[in-house]
């Protein structure tokens, strides 16, 4: 299985920190497929970036609040929703990708139409929250190019207490069950989000970050 793309030294990724914890082993991770990457922590011009990435574990409204203060939101804004470059949220950057979530509460960047839950306001049966651990992502409808060369239903590592229960919206959507259905994948042109953690999901999540750069590389050209 072929996790890398020899084309991938033309690629430059900014990887924003918003002090949300997981954003040394996402660097790590796009470090080993040999692009350039550069840490954003301050108001900055986004635009020399090929493809950006909002890692993290952490709250969303503290992830937010932090945006505000140095000065990301409109730049990201005006990177993904002019631009339309690539970007690729992780996790709690999936969800801040989102229009509002229960965590906080607090508002999102708006990019995705579905609202973030906790858990246990969604599934009443008795299921461990946090959800830790493997599970599957299953195509719902349409391909996923973030899939690309991977088994049917693989599986990813998630960790988390907040989800986005499954709707059917605009882009392309990975279900997953834990007590309901949610979306644990999404793709919609130049937006991409996964509520799995790829970074620590070995063969399968190495895979999936190729699929981003070769994404990202076809945007460039």
């Amino acid at each position: 299985m072929k996790t890398e793309n020899t084309q991938n030294n033309k690629i430059k990724i900014g990887i924003i920190d918003y002090s949300a914890g997981n954003i040394h082993s996402v660097y790590k991770a796009f470090a080993k497929k040999g692009v350039s990457i550069e840490i954003v922590n301050k108001e900055t011009e986004l635009d020399v970036f090929d493809g950006i990435v909002l890692p993290g574990v952490g709250a969303c409204g503290s992830a937010m609040d932090f945006l505000t203060k140095i000065g990301l939101i409109r730049r990201l804004n005006y990177y993904v929703l002019e631009l339309k470059k690539p970007i690729l949220g992780i996790c709690l950057g999936f969800q801040i990708m989102t229009e509002f979530s229960e965590e906080g509460p607090s508002k999102g960047l708006g990019w995705i139409p579905v609202n973030v839950c906790h858990i246990r306001n969604v599934v009443k049966s008795p299921i461990r929250v946090p959800h830790i651990g493997w599970n599957d992502v299953k195509v719902y409808k349409d391909e996923l190019s973030l899939l690309s060369g991977m088994i049917e239903n693989p599986n990813f590592y998630f960790a988390h207490s907040y989800f986005v229960p499954f709707k059917e919206i605009d882009g392309n959507l990975g279900v997953t069950e834990y007590g309901t259905s949610f979306i644990s994948l999404y793709q919609n042109k130049n937006i991409y989000g996964t509520q799995f953690h790829p970074e620590k999901s070995y063969i399968g999540g190495a895979l999936l970050l190729q699929n981003f750069l070769n994404e990202v590389l076809n945007a460039k050209s």
